[in-house]
């Protein structure tokens, strides 16, 4: 039945492009909630549960309920992130509890309703056919699956994090600060969507009034840990170092399967050539798009690191999502519908699996994610490497995916006709597992 779910939301998604469907915010809402919280109770009261959703997430969750870190006060790797979502998640628990409402949906609540925020938000970043986008958005199985089935802290930062960069492009420093703060402090992979945000404020004047708070945010969090959870604050040493470190777990996607016969393993070797070839696919990516519209460099920093990663979590195929989805290349949806179906086979088929049935699948999975990095790499916005010079209305029909548009239909409004973006001069107007521990 999840599988009929998934596959009716992808078959929404595609037809929309085809028939150039506009639905109403509300519709793109309720369809999104549907197809949302039909996941949530499908999932819930499986026994096949993911094991960081079922395990860290709700310990974490307890940890705060009684006092304790959520940092150090679980397995290693457990929980290596600031205390804005384990907040969340002891607040969706203890509501839980008075309501008699299971972990298994009230932790999922939390970040379905995060990713419905989304869906609005995908339409104001969308350049054109903006109705269309967020729909597309409800309906996009990946996020489905992130929410709905994984319950991952993806969709927080994501809506943190998209909201950032619409307010960047408002010229609203302030805001653009505090919410790329509370996107780091939900999950530290946002610190690759600063480059776009600031790029979008134009001056440096506007880029240092938004520094301040994207720093001095989860710089609160953390330091008042001790104050919310009630330890010592001789604490905050060892969870920083805590925090700082990974696991160098590698095996599960791209290029390291190929060095472990496609099995999990862990290889400090391996982890650090993956570091600095991570950091110099970054820099390549921020080279190469760097006078890019912030989004779409927002979008190709997010793609290079699933090309070059060795860490690899399946929640991270969802980063790009939004920016992709609003913002469309010719090759993208075939990109999409790989991450897809890649993910789906994770999340519907292996989890079921005994320990020794995940591992033998696992070595030929692992390695097929290289036919799926292709598509990414193919669906990078090459062609939108900058704005092109005085263009004006919606990017050109090779990269957003669909025939040109040349008016908008009677009663339609999704379709803008702004210019492209430029840099202003001046001031402007304010992972999955088997049922086993890992």
């Amino acid at each position: 039945m999840t599988g009929l779910v998934l596959l009716a939301a992808l078959v929404l998604a595609v037809v929309a492009e085809r028939r150039d469907w506009a639905p109403s915010a509300r519709t793109a809402l309720l369809t999104g909630a549907v197809l949302r919280l039909a996941l949530v109770l499908l999932t819930a009261g499986d026994p096949a549960q993911p094991y960081d959703f079922a395990h860290d997430f709700r310990q974490t969750a307890e940890n705060i309920l009684t006092g304790h870190d959520p940092v150090l006060s679980i397995r290693e790797g457990g929980w290596h992130f600031l205390p804005l979502m384990a907040y969340l998640f002891a607040g969706a628990l203890r509501l839980g509890e008075l309501l008699g409402v299971s972990w298994g949906v009230m932790g999922r609540l939390v970040t379905v309703t995060a990713d419905l925020v989304l869906v609005p938000l995908v339409g104001r970043l969308a350049p054109e056919r903006r109705a269309l986008r967020r729909f597309q958005y409800a309906c996009a199985p990946l996020a489905l699956m992130i929410s709905g089935i994984h319950g991952q802290i993806e969709p927080v930062a994501l809506a943190f994090g998209v909201a950032a960069l619409l307010a960047a492009r408002r010229h609203r420093p302030g805001a653009a600060g505090l919410l790329l703060g509370l996107a780091v402090t939900a999950g530290s992979w946002p610190v690759l969507l600063a480059p776009g945000v600031l790029v979008a404020l134009g001056t440096a004047r506007r880029r240092l009034a938004a520094l301040v708070p994207a720093v001095a945010v989860p710089a609160v969090f953390f330091l008042t840990t001790p104050l919310v959870v009630g330890e010592s604050p001789r604490f905050l040493t060892p969870a920083a170092k805590e925090l700082l470190s990974t696991r160098p777990v590698v095996g599960d996607w791209g290029w390291t399967p190929w060095f472990t016969g496609g099995a999990e393993a862990l290889s400090p070797a391996l982890a650090k050539a993956g570091t600095v070839l991570l950091v110099l696919g970054l820099l390549a990516a921020g080279y190469v798009w760097r006078r890019a519209e912030p989004a779409d460099l927002t979008m190709a920093l997010l793609m290079a690191f699933l090309l070059v990663t060795a860490r690899f979590g399946s929640q991270y195929l969802v980063w790009a999502l939004p920016y992709l989805i609003a913002r469309p290349t010719r090759r993208a949806w075939p990109a999409m519908v790989a991450m897809s179906l890649w993910a789906a086979f994770g999340y519907l088929h292996m989890m079921r699996l005994s320990h020794d049935g995940w591992v033998d699948v696992h070595a030929w999975w692992s390695c097929s994610s290289a036919v799926v990095v292709l598509l990414i790499l193919w669906a990078l916005p090459w062609s939108r490497r900058a704005p092109a010079s005085g263009e004006c209305g919606p990017p050109r029909s090779e990269d957003r995916g669909g025939p040109p548009l040349t008016r908008s239909a009677p009663g339609r409004s999704d379709t803008s006709t702004r210019r492209a973006w430029t840099p202003s001069p001046r001031p402007g107007p304010g992972g999955i597992r088997p049922r086993h521990r890992a």
